[in-house]
């Protein structure tokens, strides 16, 4: 059957009007409203009362002139909430029974369950908690159990159903490689984005989504939570042994049997997704390192250009990438190369010159140089030189972790640091760059880092506000 006689012609039209983030933002709230009820479905004034609030304390826009509707003009949240479940009764996203008492029973569609559970696979979800600062972005079921799933599926007591079994280590297997492949992809588009900003503050606020975002929810619980390793070798050696077992491998062709001509290409069937499923976990270390190289890559690359960005302004390159910046914003501006490129024209000189043959060259090659046999050093005794404060200080890198720890710890109040407490417009560029490698170290640190809606700014800089929270070990 084609998808299209199963989903309604104008399903998607409501995510591809302007209004397509107000009206996915509420879809989704709405489905997770809807989870909360029976399984004939939830009274629908309890859904426009918890849209109603939804709508009231977010700050999505809703472009009126883009309706067509003669009442899509609504006077109020409560209205406008009423208008987006009728648009997604007609478009197919829900439908609303009248049951026996009266009552407006709201659920959703068959294809509407399957777009929201991919959409809220796919797009990470806020979650609530009783902490003033709950973690945010959360997927509560990637990576969560898939491992221990299949391993104890593998190790069932004597005369399991292998037949069913090996179709829920499948299953789970599949579901596991696609949520490394999920995480793979996430960390490429952040390394992508450290070449495409060039501004501290969305380098800052990218680093601070990437802890939250991925590191702390699917990096560390695929490294530490799921502890593949540990059950890695057990699982392999497990369908090894159902394979060689010809009893056990008959039981599992049966779930092939209606898809293939033959018994016998059944089971050859059966042996090659056993033979999937090894060839995946024996991978399976490979997927791990290499996002494990993607993790210090996109780390060390933020911090390194955070670095020359907090630099630049005192070298050459740094007036030289000011100018190009301010050309490349002006043609954005104006859609004029021509006039960006003659508003700079005086700031600069390109001095012609004469190319030189290798043959008319006056360059004489420098003398061959021997280093002496014998080095002063060697006949000095070192015993009893003292190194001074000042030449230690002089020596010392600057911004090393002991001092970015230290101010940060002497700035925690209530076990929280909050920029917008410490950044004003006296702020020096020192201690501004103190403050933004105090992020550094949080992400690299057990602290929960959070940015705020407010903008904290200095005489040169200008950033979201952002907390870091010390967390207990």
């Amino acid at each position: 059957m084609d998808l299209f006689d199963i989903v309604p012609d104008n399903f998607f039209s409501l995510l591809a009007s302007k209004n397509k983030r107000i009206y996915l933002a509420s879809i989704l709230q709405v489905f997770k409203v809807y989870e909360t009820g029976t399984i004939l479905g939830i009274d629908k004034k309890i859904v426009v009362d918890d849209l109603t609030y939804f709508l009231e304390t977010n700050t999505y826009l809703y472009d009126v002139e883009d309706e067509e509707d003669e009442e899509s003009n609504p006077s109020s949240k409560r209205e406008l909430a009423n208008y987006i479940l009728r648009r997604m009764e007609e478009c197919g996203w829900i439908y609303v029974d009248v049951n026996n008492d009266y009552e407006e029973i709201l659920n959703f569609s068959d294809f509407a369950i399957t777009f929201c559970e991919a959409a809220l696979t796919a797009y990470p979800q806020l979650q609530y908690s009783d902490d003033e600062y709950p973690q945010d972005f959360v997927n509560p079921t990637e990576y969560h159990g898939y491992i221990y799933t299949i391993y104890t599926l593998l190790n069932q007591p004597d005369n399991p159903d292998y037949s069913l079994t090996f179709s829920l280590v499948f299953s789970n297997t599949k579901q596991l490689i696609r949520a490394i492949r999920r995480l793979d992809a996430r960390m490429k588009d952040y390394l992508a984005s450290v070449i495409e900003n060039t501004e501290i503050k969305d380098l800052m606020e990218r680093l601070i989504s990437y802890k939250n975002d991925v590191y702390d929810t699917s990096y560390v619980r695929l490294k530490v939570g799921d502890n593949i390793d540990r059950y890695r070798l057990s699982i392999i050696t497990r369908l090894t042994e159902m394979q060689n077992d010809e009893v056990i491998l008959r039981q599992i062709s049966k779930n092939y049997l209606a898809v293939t001509k033959t018994p016998d290409e059944a089971i050859e069937k059966a042996i090659r997704n056993i033979d999937e499923v090894v060839d995946a976990f024996n991978a399976i270390e490979d997927f791990i390192n290499e996002i494990d190289n993607k993790n210090r890559n996109y780390i060390n690359s933020t911090i390194g250009k955070i670095k020359f960005l907090l630099s630049e302004d005192d070298n050459v390159i740094g007036k030289i990438n000011t100018i190009l910046k301010y050309i490349k914003d002006s043609n954005k501006a104006h859609h004029n190369t021509d006039k960006a490129m003659k508003l700079v024209d005086s700031l600069y000189t390109l001095p012609s010159f004469k190319m030189i043959s290798q043959e008319g060259s006056l360059y004489t090659p420098r003398g061959v140089y021997q280093r002496g046999e014998n080095q002063l050093i060697d006949d000095l005794s070192l015993d009893g030189f003292d190194i001074n404060e000042d030449i230690i200080n002089l020596f010392k890198t600057n911004y090393n972790e002991p001092e970015i720890m230290n101010y940060l710890e002497s700035n925690l109040h209530d076990g929280i640091y909050r920029a917008s407490e410490v950044i004003n417009m006296n702020t020096t560029k020192s201690e501004f760059m103190m403050a933004v490698y105090s992020i550094i170290l949080a992400v690299e640190k057990s602290y929960y880092v959070e940015i705020m809606d407010n903008i904290v700014e200095t005489d040169e800089f200008r950033i979201k506000d952002f907390i870091i929270k010390k967390t207990l070990v």
